[in-house]
């Protein structure tokens, strides 16, 4: 079955957002959730339809750490407005053969696990983030960059927050998971090399909290690839859609 990034890291920014509001309310030494959610998304490959995938919610936030299922961050050092975090996140991008046609007689692309750095910044004017993070795993063996803003509006029940991300991805990811190798060209399927490319990403995420313990989360976004990804043969879109559905239950 395809499944991708998305899965996990925006899964985990979205929640985020409901807990760490939940905490500020609280403010309990430790702060963890139960749920599911639902993810809709359509990466662009050739003759593969929007994928449904569900999605367990388990979180777990102390003062420095926070835990959503395989992903986590942990606080190094940090000011009121200015933070540092090693991050961990589960990729859940890749394929395997029988998901289309046009992987036939490719070998599967696996997911990875990945480390790095991420470093915030709050403002008035909004959110400013840069993180950087690497194959920890030797899947892709890749890695990637990210700048992201982002604002949040809150009120007393909900909370909105658009968001703008530019991912600068490595040769290797995007020869992992969008190329072509020698031993899998076909006459339909050409050989391609990828190389480093930029994504841009604009998004919105939003949560309902009703009382202190139950949380409705939504989340749409659109990713525009880089050329490098938009001229695979494996690909026939110029970029992402991906929508999100949960509900979490805040103890």
């Amino acid at each position: 079955m395809m499944s991708n990034k998305f899965v996990g890291t925006l899964l985990l920014s979205t929640i985020a957002i409901t807990a760490s509001t939940a905490a500020l309310a609280k403010k309990p030494e430790n702060l963890w959730g139960l749920g599911l959610g639902a993810v809709i998304s359509d990466q662009g490959y050739i003759g593969v339809s929007n994928v449904v995938t569900p999605v367990p919610v388990i979180y777990y936030q102390t003062e420095n750490f926070q835990l959503l299922g395989p992903n986590f961050s942990y606080k190094l050092a940090g000011m009121s407005d200015l933070t540092f975090s090693i991050t961990g996140q589960l990729r859940f991008d890749g394929f395997e053969e029988d998901d289309s046609d046009v992987f036939i007689g490719m070998d599967d692309r696996s997911g990875s696990f990945d480390l790095g750095l991420l470093v915030d910044y709050e403002t008035n004017l909004g959110d400013f983030s840069a993180e950087f993070i690497t194959d920890a795993t030797n899947e892709h063996k890749g890695n990637e960059f990210s700048l992201t803003y982002s604002k949040s509006y809150d009120f007393e029940t909900y909370s909105i927050k658009p968001y703008l991300t530019l991912t600068r991805q490595s040769e290797d990811i995007i020869d992992y998971y969008y190329g072509v190798h020698a031993n899998e060209v076909t006459q339909n399927r050409a050989l391609y090399l990828g190389e480093a490319t930029t994504n841009a990403e604009i998004g919105v995420q939003a949560n309902w909290r009703v009382g202190q313990h139950h949380n409705f989360i939504t989340y749409a976004s659109h990713t525009v690839y880089g050329s490098e990804i938009k001229d695979s043969p494996l690909i026939d879109a110029s970029g992402s859609v991906n929508v999100i559905l949960a509900y979490m239950y805040v103890f």
